[in-house]
C-alpha cells in the first residue's frame, strides 16, 4: 500500500502545483506558451512532473504481473489461442482487438512484451490527447489516475475502444460529424459498446438544462433500482434479460452512488462554466450528461457503469479545460474539491473494495 500511497500523494502535489494562480495565464495562451516568464517556468516544471507522473502509471502498468488487474490472465490467454486459431466470428473479441493482437504476435510470442506494448498504445493514445487538448494537464493527468489507472490494467478491449473514441469527440466538436461517426465505428471493432458515442450527436440544448439532466438521471436510478427496468427489457428485448443473471448484474450500489455524487457536481459545475451560445459546448454539456444519466442504470447492470466511462474519459480533459473557460467563481477551488475527491475514492477503494480491481498488493513480472 506504501507504493499507491506515495503515487498518490505525487499526484496531489502535482494538482496543487497545477492549480497555481498562473495557472490560469497558461490556460488563457492555450496552446502556445504564456507570455509571463514566471508562469512559463512553472507551467513547464508542473507539466514536466505530470508527464513523469504519466509514464510511471505506463511503467505500472507494463511490467505488471499477471495477477494485477481483474481480467489481465485471460487476455495474456487470448494473445497466444488468436494467433493459432485465426480470426474467428466464434469467440466474443472484436475483430479490431483480434487483428491487433495477431499483428502483435507476429513480432514477438513473449507474454510479457504484449502487455509492454499494449500498455504503450493505450498510455500513447491517452498522453498524447491529454497534453495536446487539457488546458490543464496536470490536472487531466490527476484525474486519469484516479479514474483510470485500474481500468486499464483490467480492459485492453474497451480501454482501446475509449481512446479511439477520444479522437472521434474531438472531430464531432469541430463539427466534422461524418468523420466522428467514422472514427466511432472504428472503436466498435475494438468494443462494441463504443456504440454507445454516437448519443454524443444529441447535442441538444436541453442537456443544458440541470432540472432536466437531474431530473432525468433521478428517474432512471429510480427504476434500475426499483427493478422496473429489468422487467422492461424483459418485456421489450427478453434475448438481452439475461444480463440480469450474470456477472452484470449490479450489487454494487454503493459505488454507483458515490460515481453518482461526483458526476453530478461535475456536470453542475460544467453547466455553469459552458457558453449556451457556443455549438462545441452542447457537445461538451451532452457529454456530462450522458455520464450522469448513463451512470443511474448501474443501479440494474453495472455494464452501465463501464459504458458510462467513455464519457469519463472526455472529462478527464473537459473538466479542467471548460472550468479555465468558464472562469465561475471560485473555480480552481472547485476543480481542487473534484480531484481531491477522486484521489480519496481511489485510496478508498484500495483499502475496503480492493477487489473491483486487484491492485493490491503490487506485483513485478516474473
Amino acid at each position: 500500500m506504501i507504493l499507491y500511497y506515495c503515487i498518490t500523494l505525487w499526484f496531489f502535489i502535482i494538482l496543487l502545483l497545477g492549480l497555481r494562480p498562473d495557472s490560469a495565464l497558461a490556460a488563457e495562451s492555450w496552446p502556445k506558451l504564456p507570455s509571463d516568464k514566471s508562469a512559463r517556468r512553472n507551467h513547464l516544471i508542473v507539466s514536466g512532473m505530470a508527464f513523469a507522473g504519466f509514464a510511471l502509471l505506463w511503467f505500472l502498468t507494463a511490467f505488471r504481473s499477471a495477477e494485477i488487474g481483474n481480467d489481465t490472465k485471460n487476455y495474456i490467454a487470448m494473445f497466444s489461442r488468436l494467433f493459432s486459431q485465426g480470426i474467428s466470428k466464434k469467440i466474443r473479441f472484436e475483430i479490431g482487438y483480434q487483428l491487433l493482437n495477431i499483428f502483435i504476435y507476429k513480432f514477438t510470442q513473449s507474454e510479457h512484451v504484449f502487455l509492454i506494448i499494449m500498455a504503450a498504445i493505450m498510455y500513447a493514445g491517452i498522453g498524447f490527447y491529454i497534453f495536446h487538448f487539457s488546458k490543464n494537464p496536470a490536472v487531466s493527468v490527476c484525474l486519469f489516475f484516479a479514474c483510470f489507472f485500474s481500468v486499464y490494467t483490467c480492459l485492453f478491449r474497451q480501454g482501446l475502444a475509449m481512446i479511439v473514441a477520444l479522437y472521434g469527440y474531438q472531430l464531432l466538436k469541430s463539427r466534422r460529424r461524418v468523420f466522428a461517426a467514422l472514427v466511432f465505428l472504428l472503436a466498435t471493432t475494438f468494443h462494441l459498446s463504443a456504440f454507445v458515442c454516437f448519443l454524443l450527436f444529441l447535442d441538444l440544448k436541453i442537456l443544458q438544462n440541470r432540472l432536466v439532466v437531474f431530473g432525468t438521471t433521478v428517474l432512471c436510478a429510480v427504476v434500475s433500482r426499483l427493478g422496473l427496468f429489468k422487467v422492461a427489457v424483459s418485456l421489450i428485448a427478453p434475448k438481452y434479460y439475461h444480463y440480469f443473471t450474470t456477472q452484470y448484474a449490479s450489487s454494487g450500489w454503493l459505488a454507483i452512488t458515490c460515481y453518482l455524487v461526483f458526476y453530478a457536481g461535475m456536470y453542475y459545475l460544467v453547466s455553469c462554466s459552458v457558453s449556451k451560445d457556443r455549438r462545441a459546448d452542447r457537445t461538451v454539456s451532452a457529454n456530462f450528461a450522458f455520464l450522469l444519466i448513463l451512470t443511474a442504470f448501474g443501479y440494474a447492470i453495472n455494464l452501465f457503469d463501464r459504458v458510462g466511462e467513455y464519457f469519463l474519459l472526455i472529462a478527464v480533459s473537459e473538466f479542467p479545460t471548460i472550468m479555465y473557460e468558464g472562469k465561475m467563481k471560485h473555480y480552481r477551488l472547485w476543480v481542487f474539491v473534484v480531484c481531491a475527491a477522486f484521489l480519496a475514492l481511489f485510496i478508498f477503494v484500495l483499502l475496503f473494495r480492493p477487489g473491483w480491481n486487484h491492485l493490491y498488493p503490487y506485483e513485478f513480472w516474473h
